[in-house]
């Protein structure tokens, strides 16, 4: 025979090695204090130990996973070993279904949603009906994408569709009903990245004659194009907010945090229509009729101008061109425009083919010396 340590010949039967003095029986390695089944301690990153066992499996994405029940917290790895027969002998949670998540949100974190996202979420909420009465936990990715695909042809309000979903899994997972987030496999359709046309210059003086014709109600069109207002911070705009002296308009912003804060500012010909409206419209707001009627209204005015029916966002793009064809700092048409970031002012910023000529024949053109002809014939 031959030591364990270190190869030495041995006779058979040595107890030790006389060369190292290993002793030559492999000592037997101590059984496992618990059988499959029975769970685990381990120290966790608080450094404290944790108490865990596995109470069944799920296949998510085509893989089986482990569903686990834990505790963690303690002080001694013999009180975490103590606690596993208490995990064991909990009853499994069942999932709730979506509905019953919705309505816990509602009760809690909706109400501290901005009033736009509690929108989105409101209408997003029912196109996810057939998923209403499903325990969350038996959801598929293949069920979120067919109500997603069935709910919404386009971008955004499949966005809304996922992001509601992705924030129901996320109560779910706090709550150790699944493991993972399935919203988050969600495929979107294509996002659309045409552009808003912006009204051209020609259409712009059609509205201010239109104006001057009589039909004051064109001054709403021109205070949008000239200022870069939404429809929504339009038609929530109160007269008390407008100061025709420092030709602002102040808290009337609407979605981001830039909007709400910087001053819609009024150029001098605006502010007189501005006090037209004032005048015209009856109570507190600048605007004194509901969304429906305000959009017949608008395109019925456009129509009688001559001018082509772009949706009334047109004109935030609008106010972004013009001021971009008067040469404004880019920075200046930011802070006007009231974005946060220069990037999203370009895309509010349409050059047509006119511009794009006038400004390429603004470059620098070569002056040949009179014996120095342009193109000269190689000699051969």
């Amino acid at each position: 025979m031959n030591c364990i340590k270190c190869a030495a010949a041995l006779p058979d039967g040595a107890l030790y090695c006389c060369y190292c003095g290993k002793k030559q029986t492999a000592t037997q390695k101590k059984g496992r204090k618990r059988a499959n089944g029975e769970g685990s301690v381990y120290r966790d990153s608080t450094g404290r130990w944790r108490a865990q066992i596995v109470v069944g499996y799920k296949l998510i994405n085509g893989r089986s996973q482990s569903v686990k029940r834990t505790k963690a917290g303690f002080e001694t790895k013999r009180a975490a070993i103590e606690y596993l027969e208490q995990l064991r002998g909990q009853p499994t949670k069942q999932a709730p279904t979506l509905q019953k998540l919705w309505e816990e949100y509602q009760a809690a974190g909706y109400t501290k949603l901005s009033a736009s996202r509690q929108e989105k979420y409101r209408i997003a909420w029912p196109k996810l009906d057939p998923l209403h009465l499903s325990r969350i936990d038996l959801l598929t990715t293949a069920d979120l994408q067919q109500t997603v695909n069935d709910g919404a042809k386009t971008y955004y309000p499949a966005r809304d569709m996922r992001d509601l979903l992705s924030l129901l899994y996320q109560i779910a997972i706090a709550n150790q009903y699944v493991p993972v987030n399935l919203a988050e496999y969600i495929i979107l359709p294509e996002l659309n990245a045409k552009d808003q046309q912006a009204f051209t210059q020609e259409e712009v003086l059609k509205l201010w004659k239109h104006y001057a014709a009589g039909d004051w109600w064109t001054g709403y069109i021109l205070l949008m194009c000239y200022t870069g207002m939404m429809p929504g911070e339009l038609m929530e705009a109160k007269k008390e907010q407008v100061d025709l002296h420092s030709r602002t308009i102040t808290g009337a912003g609407k979605k981001t945090k830039t909007r709400k804060e910087k001053p819609i500012v009024l150029a001098d010909e605006i502010v007189p229509v501005v006090q037209s409206l004032m005048e015209h419209t009856q109570g507190e707001k600048l605007l004194r009729i509901n969304k429906d009627r305000f959009y017949d209204r608008y395109y019925e005015t456009l129509a009688a101008a001559g001018v082509p029916k772009l949706p009334p966002y047109s004109c935030r793009h609008t106010a972004a061109t013009m001021l971009s064809d008067a040469d404004i700092r880019p920075a200046l048409v930011q802070s006007i425009m009231r974005h946060a970031s220069y990037t999203t002012t370009q895309r509010y910023v349409h050059e047509n083919v006119t511009s794009a000529l006038e400004a390429v024949n603004q470059l620098p053109k070569p002056t040949p010396k009179a014996e120095e002809p342009l193109h000269t014939v190689p000699n051969e």
